[in-house]
This record gives structure tokens, sequence and C-alpha cells, in this order.
């Protein structure tokens, strides 16, 4: 309202100022005026007039957002071939298209047709109106407007019942259009909003739904149908009356032809033309990925994807017929995604199985959903650790049970191996090695990665602890592929564009491209432990690939690389049920590689290069460490120069034995017998050693020192596993102490037979390596001491509180 009194105040003011001034102008017109008093007031008045009615053409407000009006959307391939379509906000079809985009055909033929003066008059053609009024009076009814192509405007702007009354409106909202807008921008104006029966508006909504083109691609029958149609654009519906559109075709196609627009024989081509008797389906590919683009893009009316369609239609098809063939084991849907790894495009993108399947919930989009990724993100975790010196491909990982301050994972099969190398721990998925040494990387591991990368399931704080590394968080599928096409693209992450033309997105770097390239090694190998024994591959290419499972057989994963291609799949329920079936290597892997196989590649047999800073070396083959000078079993490794650990065997030691007694001789014993012996043993890591004894596998024993050693020899400590340190214990009220009982547990170097217990400086009892014992709990501070046969020891705080 505020707005509005303002605007009358300046109307009022311009017009106190057009007559205050009007003397000296009307002073200044006298010697051209007729010198009647009479003819000047006419005059006067008139110009009056002129003047009021110029100043309401500016000043009246023109509803612009009844001449542009929401437009629908078109979703194109990379190759411009239409995948989806998506009405208006009010269900109209109607696609906002520029005069570049109309065939210049269509455009003479409907100002010919229409308004041949259209470029000359004001917006109102005086002889037009006239010869309609005279011919309607002469037959007694309207049946003719007179009106330009700029009152149609107006007209399909406002729409109004036909009389004089309205006429004169729509004249004036004809002036106030070209005071406004150019010619060109009012015949863009008009294609946009012209009506063409049913819920279709524009030339280039009709042009679709009747010709399935283009409007620039229009033959010349074709636009001569498109520029009679809005005249009676019910009447004339070809998909309900085709002959009397057909015989209106034909009639402007005659009144071009003798007006010499068009030549014989584009007449006579136009001529023989069949008119459509039907609308045009619209094509109804990757509708999920056309959902989210009009979602991200919502101004855009036509979107040009980076899709390849005949690689999404594969994908669709096949992702269909391998859903369908899971079906009897209660698994109902899957999602693909194909990503470009040159480009950083995404080829394609299936978000179910079948997208019309209420039952199965097909329209969720199954590349987008959040979801446990498994063991699907342990590769990143081993890529950090080469990187940061902890590991090569053969270097030991301990693989026996380990407790986090109450959280204790277990390996898929709940088995242990107790020592594995990183690449058989990648290549087996453990648990247990991946979780040791993500606790290793600290706090710049996993989530920090992925966070830096931008993926956006991600907390903004790291609630998943060291879980993350087995599917304790979530991801979609998307950029879970565009993380694997990362470590394709030497180690560097960039979502992958989804528009052709579209800047690449901000690049981040995950690793060095010598650990990708390690790991892309690892990954490659197909005969791993754990395909399934039916499988029967004869013809696979050559990928780096990688599987998950959630808990529970929720979701199952299957990533892989080359040089040209990422593909991801997922396979799963939407509504979150869990089947045994839902293994990644036996429903997901099978699609992966069918897809790898039909996807046309440049070169099959192309394959990444080797970094500078990758090179190989021989390691001891049992610890993965550099050769020592008892390692007599050697494999050979790739490394990275500047950042692989250089640290030498520390498992394969040696013992001088007495030949005469069998004791162990001290190092740097002064009194060293005349006669010793060499006994070449396994150190193994203390947990390790425990979990053999534990486990029944054999392991040597050293013999005890000679008697008279007093000092204590170097070496491991025990190690204290349970109580945890500084864990504070919460008695439990209401139950017995003689039910919470603290275990006192330690794992002890191969070289130790007896271990001493202290509490508080007190000897609380004596066990063999592997045996427990158990501490009636008493509150307070305690400090507790574990000491082995040799000497060594470690020791933790024992807090208890009621």
């Amino acid at each position: 309202m505020k707005i509005l009194a303002q605007f009358q105040n300046i109307i009022h003011y311009l017009i106190q100022w057009f007559f205050q001034k009007s003397g000296i102008f009307i002073r200044h017109l006298q010697r051209f005026l007729p010198q009647s008093k009479l003819a000047r007031r006419i005059g006067l008045i008139l110009l009056v007039a002129i003047f009021l009615f110029e100043l309401a053409i500016w000043a009246v407000p023109l509803p612009r957002h009844r001449l542009f009006r929401d437009s629908s959307t078109l979703v194109f391939d990379r190759d411009q071939k239409l995948m989806y379509a998506f009405t208006s906000r009010d269900g109209m079809w109607r696609i906002r298209t520029s005069l570049s985009q109309i065939s210049p055909l269509l455009q003479k033929y409907l100002i010919r047709y229409e308004d041949r003066w259209f470029y000359w008059h004001p917006g109102v053609n005086p002889l037009a109106l006239i010869g309609a009024f005279r011919s309607n009076i002469s037959q007694n009814r309207v049946r003719y407007g007179g009106s330009t192509l700029t009152m149609q405007i107006a007209r399909i702007m406002e729409p109004k019942k036909r009389t004089w009354y309205n006429k004169l409106i729509e004249i004036f909202r004809a002036f106030q259009l070209e005071q406004r807008y150019s010619k060109g921008e009012l015949l863009e104006i008009y294609f946009n909003i012209a009506p063409y029966g049913g819920n279709i508006e524009g030339v280039a909504a009709a042009s679709w739904l009747y010709f399935g083109k283009e409007p620039t691609q229009l033959s010349c029958g074709e636009a001569a149908l498109l520029a009679v149609l809005p005249n009676s654009p019910t009447l004339l519906r070809p998909d309900y009356y085709p002959e009397r559109a057909l015989k209106a075709r034909n009639k402007l196609l005659n009144y071009v032809y003798q007006s010499g627009v068009i030549k014989a024989k584009e007449y006579h081509e136009a001529l023989a033309e069949e008119v459509p008797r039907s609308r045009m389906a619209w094509p109804a590919v990757a509708p999920h990925l056309c959902y989210e683009l009009k979602r991200r893009y919502p101004e855009q009316s036509r979107i040009y994807s980076t899709i390849k369609l005949s690689t999404q239609v594969l994908a669709e098809n096949l992702l269909e017929a391998h859903v369908k063939s899971l079906r009897p084991d209660g698994i109902t849907n899957g999602a693909v995604v194909i990503l470009n790894n040159q480009t950083h495009e995404l080829i394609a993108a299936v978000g179910s199985a079948d997208f019309n399947s209420e039952s199965d919930q097909g329209q969720v989009n199954g590349f987008l959903a959040p979801r446990s990724p498994g063991s699907a993100l342990k590769p990143f975790i081993y890529a950090l650790g080469m990187e940061r010196g902890l590991i090569t491909p053969r270097h030991y990982l301990e693989d026996v049970p380990i407790d986090f301050s109450g959280y204790s994972p277990e390996n898929y099969d709940r088995s242990n191996s107790g020592l594995v190398s990183a690449r058989e721990a990648l290549e087996r998925s453990l648990n247990i090695p991946a979780i040791n040494l993500l606790a290793d990387l600290g706090d710049d591991g996993l989530y920090q990665l992925l966070r830096k990368a931008g993926i956006s399931t991600m907390a903004p704080d790291d609630r998943y602890g060291l879980t993350i590394a087995i599917g304790g968080c979530e991801v979609n599928l998307l950029e879970l592929t565009a993380l694997y096409s990362g470590l394709a693209c030497g180690g560097d992450y960039t979502f992958p564009r989804l528009l052709k033309g579209q800047a690449q997105n901000l690049t981040v770097n995950m690793c060095s491209p010598g650990a990708a390239y390690i790991i892309t090694g690892i990954l490659t190998e197909v005969s791993r432990p754990d395909l399934p024994a039916c499988w029967e591959f004869t013809s696979l290419p050559r990928v780096a690939w990688k599987t998950g499972t959630s808990y529970g057989h929720r979701d199952a994963w299957s990533i892989g690389y080359n040089p040209h291609y990422t593909i991801g799949v997922w396979i799963g329920n939407f509504n979150g049920a869990g089947r045994p079936g839902i293994v990644g290597t036996e429903a997901a892997a099978p699609l992966l590689f069918d897809l790898f196989n039909k996807v046309k590649q440049r070169n099959q047999n192309e394959w990444f290069m080797q970094p500078p800073e990758v090179e190989t070396r021989e390691v001891c083959a049992l610890s993965g460490q550099n050769p020592g000078p008892y390692c007599q079993n050697l494999s050979r490794e790739f490394y990275l120069t500047n950042a692989s650990p250089d640290k030498k065997c520390q498992f394969h030691q040696v013992a001088v034995l007495d030949a005469k007694t069998g004791y162990r001789i001290p190092p740097h014993f002064a009194s060293m017998p005349k006669k010793t012996r060499e006994m070449v043993y396994v150190s193994w890591p203390p947990r390790v050693a425990s979990w053999f004894e534990r486990n029944g596998r054999f392991i040597h024993r050293l013999p005890p020192l000679l008697p008279e050693w007093q000092q204590m020899t170097p070496g491991q400590a025990p190690v204290i596993r349970s109580p945890l340190a500084d864990y504070e214990y919460q008695l439990r009220g209401g139950v017995a102490l003689e039910y919470q009982k603290i275990c006192l547990d330690a794992a002890a170097a191969n070289d130790v037979r007896k271990l001493y217990w202290f509490i508080d400086g007190v000897l609380f009892g004596t066990v063999a390596p592997g045996d427990k014992l158990f501490y009636l709990p008493e509150t307070g501070r305690h400090q507790l001491v574990c000491q082995d046969d040799q000497g060594r020891s470690s020791k933790v705080t024992l807090v208890i509180k009621d």
C-alpha cells in the first residue's frame, strides 16, 4: 500500500507539471494551431489525451508473470538425445525457447499468415480492425477480430470474452507490449505461450509432442501445421481432428505458396506430409538422475547431461535382468553408477531396477541413498597406511582378537589367522587388521579423508570411531564410486560432472600416485580367497575391484575401475531387509564384471603407468620387513621410495646356546663357554605369540638362561590386555563382588615362560603366558604391574569406583 501511494503521488506530480508547462508549449504552437477558440480547445484536449494515454501505458502494471510462465523441463544426454521430460508446475507442457531455437520457416509462415505488417505497426493495425468491424457488421456476428500478433499476445496474457470493451483493453495492452519489448522479443513471447491444444503451450512443446523433435528441425509441412494451430487449438488438434488440421495446414501452405514464400517443390512435398494423429510418447530413460538434475537446476528448461544414452540403457537392462535373477532370494533392487575417469563425467546412473514398481519402492534413488558400505572403504585405509610409512604390501599385520575400550571387532567369518601381510588382509577383506591399521593412523585417518573429500553423508564430528573401517558410517553409491575413480586418477578425488560443458569440480588429493598404484595392484588380483568357489571366470577384463557387505546382509557392494571407467554396483532392498544372499562377491560382483565386459572401451589392454616413486625390493616373506641376516625366505614387493618403512626384520632372531648344557647364553656374557651353538628362532609379536599358544599353534620356546645370569635381558615387555589402561571400573550395586572380578591377562614374547602379577607392589599371582588371573575388586586407585621371567615389565593404573 505504501508503494502504491508513492506511485500515485508521482503521477499527480507529473500531471501538475504538465499543466504548468503546457501554457508555454501551447504558446509556441499557437502559430500552427487553428485560430478559433474551439479548435484550440480540441487541440489541447487531444494533446492531454495523448499524454495521459502514453502515461497510462507506462503507469498501468503489465502482468509479466503471464508472459514468462513457468517452463517444463527437458533432460538430454551428452549427444542431445532426449531422455526425460517434466511438466511445468501448473501441469502444462510449456518449454521455454529462444527465438534462435525456432525454425525460420515457421517464423515466416506465422508472420505472413497472421500479421504480415507485424514489423511496421505499433501493436495495432487500424486497417485490419476496420475490415474486421465491417465483416462482423455485415454478418451480424463476431467472426473476425482483426488482431495483430501483439494483440493475440495480450489476449493470451489476459483471456476474456470477445466483446468490444475487451477489444479496447486488448488494444491498450498491445500498445503497452510494443512500448516495452522489441519485435523479436514479442515474437519469442508468442511462440512460448501460444496454445496448441490441451495442456500444450508454446511451439517447442508442440514440436516435441506432435513430431518428437526440436522446433529448429521442423519440415515445411510441420512448420505450417504449428503456424496455424493456435488459431483454433481445440478444433484443430491433430490428435482429435486430423482432417480439420490437415485442411487448415494445406490452406496456409497454399497461401504462403501463392505469396511466394515457398517454391513449388517445397509446397508439393509439404502437402504430401501426413498430419500426426496422436501425441508422441516422452522417453523415460534415467528417471532418477533426471529428477535429481531438475532438482539441482530448477531454472533450466533444457538440461544437457553427461550421460551416454546407449550406456545408460545398457546399464538399466543389465540391472533389471540381474535383480530379476535374485528375486527368488528375496533381493528386489539395485543401483549402478558408471564414471569416465579421464573426463570425470557421469556416463550412466541407474537408481533402481524398476522405477515404476511401487511394491519394491522403485522411485527411491539407489545411487544417492545413504547406505552402510561394509568393507568397501578399506582400500583407503591401506592407502593412507602406505603413504604414512606404516606398511608395505608384504608388511605384517596382526590378526588376533583385540579389545578397544569395550569394542571387540571380529572378522567376517569370525576366525583369525594370527599374522597376515597387508596384501592378504586387503584381498581377504579382514576386519581386525584394517581396524588395527586405522587405530595406528591416529587422528588423521579415514574419517578426516572422507570429510576432506566432501563426502556428503559424513557427520560433522567423528562419531564413528574405528567402526568406520567396516561400515559404521553411511555413503552413497555415486560418491563411493567417485572415491574409487580417485584411485584410478592417481589418488585425486573429483566429484563427477553432471552437465555437459560444466567446469570440473574441485580436486582433493587423497593419497600419492604411488600409494594409489600399489593399492590398484592389490585390488587387481582376480583369484582372491573371498570369491565363491562356484565362480568360473574365463574372460574377465583387467579390473581393480573391491566388494563390501554391510552388517546384517543389508547391502552388497562391488566397485571396480580401470584406466577408462569406474563402475559401482549396489544390491539390496530399499526397506532395509537383510537376506543371506546379499553378499558383495555373490550379489554385486557378477553384475560389475558383466558391465565391464559390455561397456565399450577404446583399449581393453591399457593399464596404469607405474609412478617413478614406486620401485620393487626384496623383503622377508614372514615379516615383510627388510631382510636380516637370518631371513631365509624372501619375497618381492612394490614399495614407495619416499615413504615405505626401512626397518630390518625383527622376527628372525638368533640365540647362542651352551653346547654342553643347552642353556641360553645372554648377550655379552663375560664367561662365554668354549663350545656354543646358534639357534635361529622367530620372535613373534606378543599378542600373536599368545594367540598361537592359546589356539594350539606350535611355537618354539627358548631354553632358559644360564643360572648364573642375574641381569635382565632386553626385548619386548609383556602387553597388558586386561584391565585396560586408565579405564575406570564402576562397581554395580546389588551384585556380589564375586561376580565382578577383573580379568588379568597379558601377551608375552615366545622367550617367556612365566608372568608375575603385582598389585600395589605386592605379588598377586604367577601364571604361564596365555593364562589368566581374576582379581576381586577393591575400590580405589591401584598400580598393576606384569613382569616376565626376563625381568621386563609393563604397568597400568586401575581405578575402581562404587
